[in-house]
């Protein structure tokens, strides 16, 4: 069955959407409209799973972007 999508997808396009090319939580949280909470959570998954990476952090801030299609883990 095809149509929605899942969260974990939404995060994901919301990251490769983005200009520049780094976000933080927050700033997916408000373009996707999910709480700063669902959004981390599916921020550590889409980490671990090496789909985006933590390009730098400021203070306590992490800011990511999405690896590229043809990109090494």
């Amino acid at each position: 069955m095809k149509g929605k999508k899942s969260t974990k997808d939404i995060v994901l396009e919301a990251i490769r959407k983005a200009t520049p090319s780094y976000v933080t939580i927050q700033e997916i949280a408000d373009a996707t409209k999910l709480s700063r909470e669902t959004v981390s959570k599916y921020m550590l998954v889409l980490t671990a799973e090496g789909k985006i990476r933590i390009t730098k952090t400021v203070g306590k801030v992490n800011l990511y972007e999405a690896k590229k299609k043809n990109e090494e883990l």
